[in-house]
């Protein structure tokens, strides 16, 4: 056999191999060009309703006393008397301490005893005065000298006014660092006395937010120490944005029944920036990434038809669409990876 021939030979073999192999392949085959055909998708169905939705932004807050002061001394001296307990509350206008002033008072018996002479001299000037026994300057001279002993009386009584320590408002006074006895300088600190009747809470947000927020906007918040959350007012905003980190500074307050909460504590902070009561929600699963946008598969009958959809803001593990829904609609929220256009479900 030749070449020729052997060629001749494969390719008989082949034309008999390719008519067949259709008469041996079973009947339920599948035919040429054609797929499986594919039952329904199982999925899990979502009805959509209309929700309150809540803008909100957190901020990191300070506790601060609705009034709060260092007591010091503004003058030298020595300690007769403290006048307070540590951790007590006080009243406003109350003697906390005294300094030894016993100088000052002599100074002031002395001072009183020349302005009561100044004020008999001006006297008998004033009526001779009045006779033509004198002239206006020597009654101004004499008057001149009277106005000067009421000055120094009045410069004594400040002095000794300066010799205690009263309190400036109703409050709770702190530890003391002084003890009686002591001889004290200019400036010198006494206690701290803050009111916790009502607290302060400052805190910071973004710039961008700024116009979302006004005096007697409701806020909440909680400390570690407080883990519940509890209201606040804002009473309070700073007129400038800080050029340093663009926030804008607020300040709140409330209401601190029993002294649970302390000034200096660090507060989690929720601001309600816009609320919308007709909002969309529907659960992340359900949406499929496009190349411009996001769709869903809405159930229609016993199929899924696609459709686009816009979305808004964004929750743990929901998402709100501002178009592409109505209330009432269904849509797939399982097995949308094996979901077409079209695709028949149960």
């Amino acid at each position: 056999m030749n070449k020729k021939q052997l060629i001749y030979l494969i390719i008989g073999i082949l034309i008999i191999g390719a008519l067949a192999i259709p008469k041996l392949m079973p009947k339920g085959g599948p035919k040429a060009g054609g797929k499986p055909k594919q039952g329904p998708i199982v999925i899990g169905k979502f009805t959509i309703q209309s929700t309150q939705l809540n803008k909100t932004v957190s901020a990191a807050g300070s506790i601060l006393a609705e009034e709060e002061v260092e007591l010091r001394t503004e003058s030298s001296g020595r300690v007769l008397q403290i006048l307070f307990k540590e951790g007590e509350t006080v009243s406003k206008g109350q003697l906390l301490l005294k300094m030894n002033d016993a100088d000052l008072q002599a100074q002031l018996k002395k001072a009183i005893s020349i302005e009561k002479l100044k004020a008999q001299s001006e006297k008998r000037m004033k009526q001779l005065l009045d006779k033509g026994g004198v002239s206006q300057e020597a009654y101004d001279m004499a008057n001149t000298e009277l106005q000067s002993a009421k000055a120094d009386i009045d410069l004594l009584r400040e002095q000794i006014r300066k010799t205690e320590i009263r309190a400036p408002f109703n409050g709770t006074i702190g530890l003391r660092s002084i003890s009686e006895g002591s001889t004290l300088a200019v400036n010198t600190l006494i206690a701290r006395l803050q009111s916790l009747n009502k607290m302060k809470l400052d805190f910071s947000i973004p710039e961008k937010y700024a116009a979302f927020v006004f005096k007697g906007q409701e806020i909440s918040f909680h400390t570690d120490a407080m883990p519940n959350d509890i209201h606040a007012k804002v009473f309070a905003i700073e007129p400038k944005i800080d050029p340093n980190n663009r926030n804008i500074l607020i300040r709140a307050i409330f209401d601190n029944p029993g002294k649970k909460y302390f000034p200096g504590s660090f507060a989690k902070v929720q601001i309600v920036l816009k609320k919308d009561v007709n909002a969309i929600m529907i659960p992340t699963q359900a949406v499929t990434p496009i190349l411009k946008g996001q769709k869903v598969y809405v159930v229609s009958g016993d199929s899924v038809v696609e459709r686009k959809i816009e979305l808004g803001e964004r929750l743990d593990s929901m998402v709100q669409v501002t178009k592409g829904l109505e209330p009432g609609e269904v849509i797939a929220v399982k097995g949308v990876v094996l979901l077409r256009n079209g695709a028949k479900i149960k």
